[in-house]
């Protein structure tokens, strides 16, 4: 299975999940959680037509005959675009995730959050979450886990500053110090496809509970 047609599947899941959420929270108006999944669904597709033209590009009788140099620079380009997605996705999901707490005002998790910070964050409001057993230590790991490698996406170029390795959803990613993170092509399709499922097991256990 190619990067795009990954990047279909994960489309076409995130748009289930947006219209499920709407017909669920349809009573609320402008509910974070519905216009989350619906701008996730709209990056994730810019995306997929993004990848799409490339694959016709590259794979088209004009292309020149693909030389260990070119499938570098193609590799490259693949990683690039994922990342930036993979980036979006998480600040939009930080997004809703702080309007969410301002609405659920009974949880108290928006008040714990800014005793530590002046601000809210997202990784804040998952561990004020694992402490009201909202979600379960384990949950907690893989959401510090992304959320990890996500700050060194944003803020190192992927460039590790440890050494450890994850396991997420299903694949294995290795750090050194000093050296770029270390996975399989399709690594930020499956982290932005792992971090959209955290995000709506946190929506149905903090709707559930408040």
């Amino acid at each position: 299975m190619t990067v795009t047609e990954d990047i279909k599947i994960l489309s076409e899941t995130t748009r289930q999940i947006a219209e499920s959420t709407t017909k669920i929270y349809a009573s609320r108006k402008n509910d974070p959680a519905i216009l989350c999944f619906w701008s996730l669904c709209n990056r994730i597709k810019i995306t997929e037509e993004i990848m799409t033209f490339y694959e016709h590009s590259w794979y088209s009788s004009d292309f020149p005959e693909v030389d260990e140099t070119i499938e570098s620079e193609l590799v490259e380009r693949v990683m690039t675009i994922t990342k930036d997605l993979f980036v979006d996705l998480v600040s939009i999901i930080e997004k809703a995730t702080k309007d969410s707490v301002g609405i659920h005002v009974n949880s108290g998790i928006k008040e714990d959050s800014l005793k530590t910070s002046n601000h809210l964050y997202l990784r804040n409001i998952i561990e004020c979450s694992t402490q009201k057993n909202i979600l379960d230590q384990s949950t907690f790991e893989e959401w510090d886990n992304i959320l990890t490698m996500r700050n060194l996406a944003v803020h190192n170029n992927s460039m590790s500053d440890r050494s450890k390795k994850y396991t997420v959803g299903g694949i294995n990613i290795s750090m050194r110090p000093g050296r770029m993170m270390k996975g399989p092509l399709n690594t930020f399709v499956v982290l932005s496809s792992r971090i959209i499922k955290l995000f709506c097991l946190w929506v149905k256990k903090i709707n559930e509970l408040f």
